[in-house]
């Protein structure tokens, strides 16, 4: 195993340093002219630098200059010439992947000799290289709004509904941190979260995306990472305490009253500046624990080990149903000189929390721990050998650590039968019991770039080059076995000698490890015309899987008797070649077009291709067993896209969108009957849509103590199937209920989206902000005794939801220190939106069904389980907070 692992190793570096790169953008640029601003001719030889950094430019014989890689953020740009007072632009946005623009015009230094002309830049309301749908959040933007996390943010954006972008699935977006991937290879899923207070600027992409950008379908999040300061400290430290305030009613027991103690608890500081050991050393650290006890309870009517539904042992008390605790740490080293600069980061989280189970809601004590930690290392070196030249390596490993159980010990004599407890009788809550299943999984991904991008001339700039991935999964799920030794008086099953396990490699009881490898490469020209820019670019990406399976899958269980018996074959790789094109026309000072079109790849998640790779397949009549498929072919999308940007006002800006994509590909099922007469379902492609809408945003820049942001999305998303499971849920009954062959509302197919932001307020003074969302509601699929018998696949709409959240701060200056306190209130008016329904009335409290439910065998009411506090967002949060810093 060692000697594949080396070649394996080995192959991937020297596919690696064969080749040269630029992966996804994390810096920006900056170019204009430079005139005399009586005359209007070019001052040529004008120099022009970022303050505080190494980057500068001249002027050329035509006064235009250009700087590239430059970290985004906010700036001041020193220009100066000789006969010529030297000019300062302060608040100088850059912005990831984008040109900003600024033309200067000199006084001659006639009059005023040695005086300093100070010009503060206004942020531009549109972006004249834009190509497709993109927006830019600052670490400013970020620390007025009342969010607290990179999800949050991302939702906030036009086209995104729920993390899904533009109407895909979930798992289809590509997160970036300092421009290396940090998405997790097995569930798609971002892997670390990076704090406020460490984000310099995130960049959200929702629409068509360059070259440079792969593995991802609907979307791209880039979030560039602050760095230490070389010439000064600066430190920031924060705390809040909250609590969940639902009004009235029972719904969210033990959350409808002011309660501290339990409620959320965050503590978080950073420091940063120079290391003094070397000139250019610089470091940021950053560190945050948070607590929330959450806003589900369950009553500890019963005890776990309770044999008799009538006699309960609990002692009545609340007890937290989805908690949830944090702990993290980033920090940076950057070193920086003239032509190089080096930086090595980290970062680092702990999580822990338990998932709401409706039917445990009176034994709270038998729920599942779920750990996840993370750790995301990197070091980037970056050359800069002429300033239209740009060089960089990079390396970074991520691991990824899960496991869940209820107890540490897999055979604690606190464990009960996976039966005990289970309710005789409909809408009844356990009555003891716990659950029984473990797992343990690890995710390690080895990821090498080598980059490469020139301004080879006035209007191209060229990116090219290549990035390997390797892998390492590994997964393990079992649980407790269902054989019992004996039952006690009540008939219920127990153990005698403690709980036991099916053996490794049987059905309850599996592992695998794989080694799959990536290699990608891409050539991207921006060309920038006065009138015209184009964003082209092509990539290839080869992928393998590097597994075996059956060579007749007919035959899983290898019988001797059958076609296929000890063959086995090697999954085949996958190449795959996506074009790219974006284009914008500027039509003015004020306005400009857009049109994008691109193929977007993606291979399935990791575990949908090695789940069950051993094809063990459970014996009896109905399907109750699927296997991965190392086969599988990437999902695709083809993407269309126009836009329109328009200033319409003195401080407000229009920007229109219209898209379409066609989706193929995607991951489905297939039945395959086996030799012996069994039924298991396979990962195959097979499921399809399309998603077709527009988006309508108005931006009103901060000015005159007010800003705000308005975008409404309208938007339909349709399939054969929103679930990968779709087929192998169809054939749970008999006879099967007919899988769909025409196009259906997806889940999250929500028609209307509204999202406002507005602020309000003097900055470093005082400031509110508000953000209110609306959705339309989603659809479901009714119940076939209210819809006359027939199946209509998602054929009902969800209640529309509304949310509306505060933040107010006020900031005092004291000692040279900035103290902030803060006020922030989630879901503002106590809203219960209804994101879970039940089938026969659309309606999260009332079930048509319970008419034929029968007697309870239990304590409880049937509306006391109706009333599912897990179908309803979260109730009013309030917290209390103070921060300072310098």
């Amino acid at each position: 195993m060692d000697k594949k692992i080396l070649r394996r190793g080995m192959f991937f570096i020297l596919a690696f340093l064969l080749s040269v790169n630029v992966w996804a953008g994390q810096t920006g640029k900056l170019s204009g002219y430079i005139v005399d601003s009586e005359t209007g001719e070019a001052v040529i030889g004008a120099n022009i630098i970022l303050e505080g950094t190494y980057l500068g430019a001249a002027a050329d014989l035509e006064g235009y200059y250009f700087i590239n890689n430059i970290q985004p953020g906010k700036y001041t740009v020193i220009v100066s010439a000789v006969g010529y007072q030297k000019t300062r632009v302060t608040d100088v946005i850059i912005k990831i992947d984008l040109t900003t623009e600024l033309d200067i015009d000199l006084r001659p230094d006639v009059l005023e000799l040695g005086q300093e002309v100070v010009i503060q830049a206004e942020r531009p309301l549109i972006q004249k290289d834009l190509t497709s749908t993109s927006v830019t959040v600052s670490s400013d933007e970020i620390k007025m709004l009342p969010v607290e996390n990179v999800s949050q943010i991302v939702n906030l954006q036009a086209g995104v509904v729920g993390g899904h972008f533009r109407g895909g699935r979930l798992g289809e977006v590509a997160y970036l941190i300092d421009g290396l991937p940090v998405t997790d290879a097995y569930n798609g899923n971002i892997s670390v979260e990076v704090e406020n207070s460490s984000i310099r600027q995130l960049e959200v992409i929702s629409g068509t995306f360059n070259a440079e950008y792969g593995q991802a379908l609907s979307g791209v999040v880039n979030i560039v990472t602050k760095e230490g300061s070389s010439t000064k400290y600066e430190g920031y430290a924060s705390a809040f305490v909250g609590s969940y305030l639902a009004d009235g009613g029972e719904l969210f027991q033990n959350a409808n009253k002011l309660n501290p103690k339990d409620g959320p608890k965050d503590v978080q500081a950073s420091i940063s500046g120079p290391t003094k050991i070397l000139d250019g050393l610089t470091f940021f650290l950053t560190g945050r624990y948070f607590r929330d006890e959450g806003y589900l309870y369950g009553k500890r009517v019963y005890n776990v080990d309770d044999v008799n539904y009538f006699t309960p042992t609990g002692d009545g008390e609340y007890v937290p149903m989805n908690p949830y605790e944090k702990k993290s740490f980033n920090g940076k080293l950057t070193y920086s000189l003239p032509k190089w600069k080096f930086s090595y980061s980290a970062f680092y989280d702990l999580n822990w929390n338990k998932y709401y189970d409706h039917s445990f809601r009176w034994t709270p004590d038998g729920l599942q721990n779920h750990y996840r930690d993370n750790f995301i290392q990197s070091v980037q070196i970056a050359f800069f050998p002429t300033p239209e030249t740009f060089t960089s390596l990079k390396f970074s490993y991520n691991q990824h650590d899960y496991k869940g159980y209820l107890y540490e010990d897999p055979f604690d004599e606190r464990y009960v039968h996976p039966i005990h407890g289970n309710p005789t009788s409909g809408y009844t809550f356990r009555q003891g019991g716990n659950q029984t299943g473990r797992y343990k999984r690890q995710t390690k991904t080895l990821i090498g770039q080598w980059t490469v991008e020139a301004q080879v001339s006035k209007e191209h700039k060229v990116k090219l080059g290549v990035e390997g991935r390797l892998h390492e999964m590994f997964d393990h799920g079992w649980g407790i076995s269902d054989r019992s030794d004996s039952v006690d008086f009540f008939g219920n099953p127990v153990f005698m000698d403690g709980p036991t396990y099916p053996d490794l490699h049987t059905p309850g009881n599996q592992q695998y490890r794989k080694f799959p490898y990536e290699l990608a490469a891409f050539i991207q020209d921006k060309v920038e015309y006065k009138r015209m820019i184009i964003n082209a670019g092509v990539r290839i990406d080869y992928f393998n899987s590097n597994s075996t399976l059956p060579a007749d899958l007919r035959n899983p269980l290898n019988n001797q008797d059958f076609p296929g018996y000890n063959e086995y074959v090697d999954s085949e790789p996958e190449q795959q070649i996506s074009p790219r094109l974006g284009v914008a026309f500027p039509i003015s000072d004020q306005g400009a077009i857009y049109f994008s079109y691109g193929h977007f790849l993606q291979i399935p998640r990791f575990e949908n291709l090695y789940v069950n790779d051993e094809y063990i397949i459970r014996q009896g009549a109905s399907l109750s067993s699927y296997t991965g498929n190392p086969n599988l072919k990437v999902e695709r999308r083809v993407q269309y896209e126009v836009g329109l940007q328009q200033v319409i006002f003195p401080n407000v800006s229009l920007d229109l969108t219209a898209y379409y994509s066609d989706i193929r590909n995607l991951l489905g099922m297939e039945i395959i009957n086996t030799y012996e007469g069994l039924k298991y379902a396979r990962f195959i492609n097979r499921d399809y849509g399309n998603v077709k809408g527009f988006t309508v945003a108005f931006d009103k820049r901060f000015a005159d103590y007010f800003g705000a942001k308005l975008d409404y999305t309208f938007q339909v998303a349709e399939g054969n199937a929103s679930d990968p499971f779709a087929v192998y849920n169809d054939n749970q009954t008999d006879p099967p209920v007919e899988s769909e062959k025409k196009l259906v509302p997806l889940n999250w197919d929500q028609r209307s989206t509204l999202n406002l932001t507005a602020n309000v307020g003097e900055p470093g003074n005082w400031m509110v902000g508000i953000i209110f969302q609306y959705g339309s509601g989603q659809p479901y699929t009714e119940d076939i005794r209210i819809s006359n018998g027939v199946r209509f696949e998602n054929g009902g709409i969800k209640p529309a939801t509304f949310n509306l959240d505060l933040k107010a701060d006020k900031f005092f200056d004291l000692w040279g220190i900035t103290f902030h306190t803060y006020l922030w209130v989630y879901n503002l008016l106590d809203i219960r939106n209804e994101y879970g329904v039940y089938g026969t009335t659309g309606r999260a409290n009332v079930d048509l069904n319970t008419k034929f439910a029968g007697d309870i065998n239990g304590l409880n009411t049937i509306d006391q389980f109706v009333n599912n506090p897990g179908m309803y967002n979260a109730p009013r949060q309030i917290r209390l907070g103070i921060s300072f810093s310098y």
